[in-house]
């Protein structure tokens, strides 16, 4: 998949998008329990290259400190914990032009499952995302 057009119209294929935007597209994905994840998907420049970045929610920052985010992220296989203004987002990014469906399907679903799970842990059980 080297072009961002590309990627959107593969994930358009295999996905209902909850947002489609020129930069960005949301997928929601419904968990267990009648639970649910937005992955957000945006695109973005660095190094002169065209990278993807999939973002999604996890607990407001006052629900987890930084040093169990911390431990976490050491604990990550795909991804890692960024804080936002005042939420905990679980974050993982990846260059364009040589993305693979595996290299687009295994974090997109990684960090939805991941996502819930630490937002059950730390938002109280809310499924506020």
């Amino acid at each position: 998949m080297p072009t961002w057009n590309e990627l959107k119209e593969y994930t358009r294929s295999k996905y209902k998008l909850s947002n489609d935007e020129a930069e960005w597209f949301g997928i929601v994905f419904a968990e267990k329990e009648n639970r649910s994840q937005k992955i957000i998907v945006r695109k973005f420049t660095a190094f002169d290259k065209e990278w993807i970045e999939f973002r999604t929610p996890v607990c407001k920052q006052d629900e987890m400190s930084p040093v169990v985010a911390l431990r976490k992220n050491a604990e990550l296989a795909v991804g890692f914990l960024a804080l936002i203004n005042d939420t905990y987002f679980l974050v993982h990014n990846a260059p364009l032009d040589s993305l693979d469906p595996d290299e687009f399907e295994l974090p997109l679903n990684f960090l939805a499952i991941k996502a819930d799970e630490l937002e059950q842990q730390y938002s109280a059980g809310n499924d506020l995302y």
